[in-house]
């Protein structure tokens, strides 16, 4: 829980600090889609189900306990979403 809290956070907010700061462009399809048509909280929000179903459900298919598909999604969401606030800053500050 603690990396999927950590990269939300770090993802949600430098995604919003790249939007209003350094023509950010989403990269993720499914993202600038939510994010143009509900907003960025609202859409980065939406985002983050999206690819929790997305990561979830083919553990869940393969067999995976409840706890194992948790984990997975979780931190799955988590990581990349670490991953995506790193190339926000990368962008902020120019080197992107």
């Amino acid at each position: 829980m603690g990396v999927f809290l950590l990269g939300v956070v770090a993802d949600m907010a430098s995604t919003y600090v790249a939007i209003t700061s350094a023509g950010f462009i989403e990269g993720s399809p499914v993202g600038a889609a939510f994010i143009t048509r509900y907003g960025p909280l609202p859409g980065m929000v939406l985002t983050k189900l999206v690819g929790m179903v997305v990561i979830g459900v083919p553990v869940a298919l393969a067999g995976g306990s409840r706890r194992i598909v948790a984990v997975a999604m979780f931190g799955g969401v988590g990581a990349l979403s670490l991953l995506a606030a790193l190339r926000n800053t990368l962008l902020v500050i120019g080197v992107w």
